[in-house]
């Protein structure tokens, strides 16, 4: 099949989501082609994707079967998306991020979404969702990134933290631990709440200067933090979604971007939401992304992922 690497379109993304040092590990099968400067924000030439490098835009969608993009497609590409095609990526087809483009394109257009996460990842066809047979785990080193990176801008944007702020961090999975490796290397020792221990947590949420989610809930589920606890929150509070999981695990919450990450509620708390966080240590998490998927994905050729053979039972 024809697979087309594209640029993603996201505010200030600029992670590389196949390396020419993993292309080893892909499916001879296919035939790949990649966008003209698709390797720019590394300093990776056209060239090196040999004669599959350097072609237009426009001429990719036209191409291609399956379009590759590290970050859900925005509007603006909409129209150039071909009926009967696949789109593999971070899509995220129920969340705030995906929902839309999987509404408003994928299913008029009969778009099969593959989406390949470091959690579950998921095949999506007219809103029939399938399991893939794809571990877990596959881009943790992203995961932490995201938990760092988070951290990292927002207490920058704070001014910094102390040892006399009471810091909460909620989850134990891989953002948790790029959040506590943040954490260690400023010598803060934050409380540790997890679903075990969350009645405790809602009695001294009041208490906490800076709040950190580092878990994904799932649709419908109860969120982790209510607005009547943000209520109770000091003004000066800050609320850092590690994970941004939009308006879920946070009662309330909203979307941000890295050029504009940080917004107040009316009661003065700030919140950070940032979806795409390790685009700020893109060199790193390119790396991740890219080794996880050429081993884990494009390892096998798309015949097999169009196939039942590819389902979890």
């Amino acid at each position: 099949m024809k697979i087309a690497y594209i640029k993603p379109s996201y505010s200030n993304e600029k992670r590389i989501g196949l390396l020419p040092q993993h292309l080893s590990y892909c499916s001879p099968e296919d035939e790949r082609r990649f966008e003209q400067g698709y390797g720019e924000t590394l300093d990776i030439p056209d060239a090196a994707y040999g004669e599959g490098g350097g072609y237009s835009r426009e001429s990719l969608f036209a191409w291609a079967d399956v379009i590759y993009c590290i970050k859900v497609p925005q509007p603006q590409d909409y129209q150039y998306f071909k009926e009967n095609k696949a789109l593999v990526g971070w899509i995220h087809p129920f969340g705030a991020s995906g929902r839309h483009f999987r509404e408003y394109c994928a299913e008029p257009k009969n778009i099969r979404l593959f989406d390949v996460t470091n959690r579950i990842s998921i095949r999506v066809t007219q809103g029939k969702t399938e399991t893939l047979n794809i571990p877990r785990d596959i881009t943790h080193k992203n995961s932490i990134l995201a938990g760092y990176a988070s951290m990292m801008q927002a207490m920058m944007l704070r001014g910094g933290i102390t040892q006399n702020d009471k810091v909460a961090v909620f989850g134990s999975g891989n953002v948790a631990f790029g959040v506590l490796k943040y954490l260690a290397s400023q010598g803060i020792e934050p409380l540790l709440r997890r679903r075990s221990n969350i009645d405790l947590m809602q009695q001294e949420f009041k208490d906490y200067d800076i709040f950190i989610n580092t878990v994904e809930i799932a649709e419908g589920d109860a969120p982790i933090v209510t607005l009547k606890m943000l209520d109770s929150m000091k003004s000066t509070g800050w609320i850092v979604d590690a994970a941004a999981d939009t308006g879920r695990a946070i009662q309330g919450t909203r979307a941000t971007k890295i050029e504009n990450p940080i917004y107040q509620d009316e009661q003065s708390h700030t919140f950070y939401v940032v979806d795409n966080s390790p685009s700020l240590l893109y060199r790193e998490s390119s790396e991740a992304v890219s080794e996880g998927y050429a081993k884990h994905f494009w390892v096998k050729p798309m015949s097999y992922w169009q196939s039942d053979f590819c389902i979890n039972p």
